[in-house]
């Protein structure tokens, strides 16, 4: 009965670690897309007066399976998207420009690097996609072991 209730006990633990550390992933994509987005934003605003709202298209195919966008995300302008389900092209029109943004993540030690690219997407025919490196945002975050949390340790943005 015993080896019953600590084997239980041992479940619980490890479900209660995987979703903290779940959460933390969540928040650190949300945080780090957040601010590739105000990023984006403002040089826009600050490069081109006259050109039409900027709503990018969210590529959702590189995020983990019990990722949830937050409420600061969902309010802004854009649109989400999967490159995998090509029926979600129908969105999309021939010969015009869009610009998504895809989400890359590597570990190394107790360095994660978060990087979201945007990409001019364009459809010159049917079941063709053209896609165009435009800019990017790279989020390091660094796990300090006392605090037990990831923290941003440094932010590069760029582009072409």
């Amino acid at each position: 009965m015993k080896r019953i209730i600590v084997a239980i006990g041992f479940v619980f633990i490890c479900l209660f670690s995987n979703a903290q550390e779940n959460n933390q992933l969540n928040k650190m994509i949300n945080t780090s897309l957040l601010s590739y987005l105000d990023w984006k934003s403002d040089l826009i605003n600050k490069t081109c007066k006259d050109c039409v709202e900027y709503t990018p298209y969210i590529c959702v195919d590189s995020y983990p399976n019990n990722f949830s966008f937050s409420e600061a995300i969902q309010k802004r302008n854009v649109k989400f998207m999967s490159l995998q389900n090509l029926s979600g092209q129908k969105k999309l029109k021939k010969g015009k420009e869009y610009e998504f943004v895809f989400m890359g993540m590597s570990l190394e030690k107790n360095r994660m690097t978060i990087t979201l690219s945007g990409k001019g997407v364009s459809i010159p025919k049917k079941n063709h996609l053209n896609i165009v490196a435009v800019d990017w945002g790279i989020f390091t975050y660094e796990y300090a072991c006392d605090k037990q949390e990831w923290e941003l340790q440094e932010t590069k943005f760029g582009g072409i």
